[in-house]
């Protein structure tokens, strides 16, 4: 240890002893030790239960069969869009399920739970990492780390689902606490080296950590030849590390082989197609494809009641702010405030460091923000962070205080952390506006959700793809307007009334006025201009109540449109309902084009014509996905309210909006 590392120690011991501790004993300390065994026992109760009780979430099955097929298989490929980004991390999950269903187990709950509990012993680690890095700055700033991080949910979400997200904050953690060691002793060069491999078995966005190592292997390393020695190692170490988790397949395959989707590897591939890299195949195929699909347009980035196609700064800064207790939220900004009394400590740049690469790059250089998922490392470096800037300076009751009130906060939301949100979101009826995807409704209620449903004793019919009368029930990804959903925003926009069913679904009684009122905002089919050359056969008329059937058995060779002509003298609301097939339906607009939904066998949409009105409606057959089905698209129009006279004729090369994109019919 030479006088600068001896200095720095000294430096830290006095700051230690001379702040005010309640870690010397009395009835504060114990009661703060209480009420942080409360809070763990609560958040692991949490996940343990979640992990047993909820549905299988959207990407689960994805990213359990990525490592399943390449440790049975020594399949490495990437041929599934959603197997863009997966990993090794679950290699774990897949040993256990596979050991219980080769000893007779063959409950899905079962073996769905069993691998989950991979995620939630990272979660344990994790606790324990926050408490163990903190602890340099005392026996109290470590109990507050491990307090801090047991109070907050969205580890403890994340814990009871198999994906990387807790094992990625797992790694980075680990990574942290090698490079506090690292700045005093160079021997642990290759320690960082195996953290920075572990994390890219868990996750991708490990490129963002190499800086992070780098720097602090040369920062206190004496001269140019020591700072090239452990650049070596580590460098060593990591590509030994990977090649180990990946299980070896794939290591050094010719860049030529492989099939890049991104501009920088395509260019890499074409100038040396021969170059042989010390890695495994799907390590470069994983960071290819993870940023050929991190470009704007991709996703739908949703919060606080809009759309954001490519992201927007605030996201994550926002989702934090709703998705974190209120009263942890004052401790953690406070304990940073307080920081700025040590920042130039090693340990806190480190932190500090990791904490600023992850929330810069994702806030400002990420369109994929679909969750406050992406940045779960931050929830744990910021309570270590708070931990140290709060040691000695808050008194243990302030602390009990605040746990009792998130903990508080949080009760209601056992068996589903994921949907948790603070009380700033309220009422919790409208929690659509405020969020959605995998900060609120990540499919873990999917089925759930009949069982909540059936508690309240509302009948449930869900996925009815537009508003339609009477009970309507949505969940919160619909009513974010993903896709081509625009029928929803007249809901969030009105601040439409709901019952909440679970804390993910949304029921509204869409009663006869409100359902009038919905119809004359937001689904009028405007006058044609053209009416008469575009509808030129003579129309039919229908009584109130009347059914038109709309058959085809006739296959497409590609999508099909149909003009449906209504003129009503007195107004009228047609509605069209889905009863085999799939259907893309709308309203024609004034400059002749037509705005679609896509609707499935049973959904139904509603349009109204106005009194005088000549107006037209659109319907588009898409060919089955497999054509060797005998071929059949069914529905039916429903008149409602008034008379109208209608006719349904063939029209090619109407022009189509969907889903933001406009393209002809054939």
């Amino acid at each position: 240890m030479d006088a600068g590392d001896a200095g720095a120690q000294g430096a830290h011991e006095a700051v230690r002893v001379a702040a005010p501790s309640f870690s010397q004993g009395g009835p504060g300390w114990a009661t703060l030790r209480a009420i942080t065994l409360i809070a763990l026992l609560f958040t692991l109760g949490n996940a343990i239960w979640a992990a047993w009780d909820q549905d299988l979430t959207y990407d689960e099955y994805y990213h359990l069969e990525w490592p399943r097929r390449l440790l049975g298989e020594r399949n490495d490929s990437r041929d599934a869009f959603r197997f863009d980004s997966k990993t090794p991390a679950l290699l774990p999950a897949v040993v256990v399920t596979k050991v219980l269903m080769h000893s007779g187990v063959d409950s899905d709950q079962a073996l769905r739970f069993a691998a989950r509990l991979s995620a939630t012993a990272c979660l344990v680690v994790c606790l324990f990492l926050v408490a163990r890095i903190s602890a340099r700055f005392g026996q109290d700033a470590a109990w507050t780390a491990l307090l801090l991080a047991a109070l907050d949910p969205n580890l403890a979400a994340h814990a009871s689902i198999a994906t990387t997200d807790i094992a990625y904050t797992l790694a980075v953690l680990l990574l942290a606490l090698v490079l506090s060691k690292a700045m005093t002793r160079r021997a642990f060069a290759p320690l960082v080296g195996i953290a920075v491999g572990f994390a890219f078995a868990m996750k991708f966005t490990a490129v963002l950590l190499m800086p992070a190592a780098a720097l602090g292997l040369i920062v206190e390393a004496p001269g140019t030849r020591a700072r090239i020695r452990n650049l070596v190692k580590a460098s060593v170490a990591a590509t030994i590390t990977i090649n180990l988790l990946y299980l070896g397949v794939g290591v050094a395959a010719p860049l030529g082989s492989l099939a890049f989707q991104s501009p920088v590897f395509r260019a890499l591939a074409a100038t040396a197609p021969w170059l042989r890299l010390p890695l495994p195949s799907s390590v470069l195929t994983g960071i290819d494809m993870s940023i050929a699909h991190n470009v704007p347009g991709l996703w739908n980035c949703y919060l606080f009641g809009q759309e954001h196609r490519g992201g927007v700064w605030y996201y994550f800064l926002g989702s934090w702010l709703i998705k974190t207790p209120i009263a942890l939220l004052a401790v953690v900004l406070s304990g940073l405030f307080k920081l700025r009394e040590r920042w130039r400590d090693p340990t806190v740049v480190i932190l500090g460091g990791l904490l600023a690469i992850h929330l810069i790059y994702f806030s400002l250089f990420f369109p994929t923000q679909i969750g406050l998922r992406f940045v779960l490392p931050c929830m744990a470096l910021s309570c270590a962070l708070a931990a140290i800037g709060l040691q000695g300076a808050v008194k243990p009751h302030w602390f009990v205080l605040a746990a009792s009130l998130a903990l508080v906060e949080r009760v209601p939301y056992f068996g589903d952390p994921i949907a948790f949100t603070n009380l700033f979101v309220w009422p919790k009826s409208r929690a659509y506006w405020f969020a959605a995807d995998s900060n609120l409704d990540y499919g873990q209620n999917r089925e759930r959700i009949y069982r909540y449903a059936r508690a309240l004793g509302l009948p449930l019919i869900l996925d009815r793809g537009a508003v339609t009368p009477g009970l309507y029930v949505a969940g919160a990804n619909d009513l974010a307007v993903f896709d081509s959903r625009r029928s929803h925003r007249w809901l969030i926009d009105q601040n439409t009334p709901a019952i909440l069913v679970g804390f993910t679904h949304f029921g509204f009684s869409i009663t006869g006025e409100l359902f009038d009122e919905y119809l004359g905002a937001a689904r009028i089919a405007p006058s044609l201009p053209r009416f008469n050359e575009l509808c030129p056969a003579a129309l039919t008329h229908y009584p109130p109540g009347a059914q038109i059937d709309f058959e085809q058995n006739n296959p497409p060779a590609g999508p099909r449109s149909w003009m449906v002509c209504v003129s009503s003298r007195k107004g009228v609301d047609l509605g069209f309902s889905v009863t085999t097939g799939r259907l893309r339906l709308g309203r024609i607009l004034e400059d002749g084009t037509c705005e679609v939904e896509l609707f499935h066998e049973g959904q139904q949409a509603w349009f109204r014509v106005p009194r005088g009105g000549q107006s037209g409606l659109c319907l588009q057959e898409l060919p089955f996905r497999r054509p060797e089905l005998p071929y059949l698209t069914a529905g039916y129009l429903t008149v409602r309210g008034q008379g109208a006279e209608v006719a349904i004729r063939p029209a090619p090369g109407m022009t189509l909006r969907y889903d933001s994109i406009v393209g002809q019919s054939r």
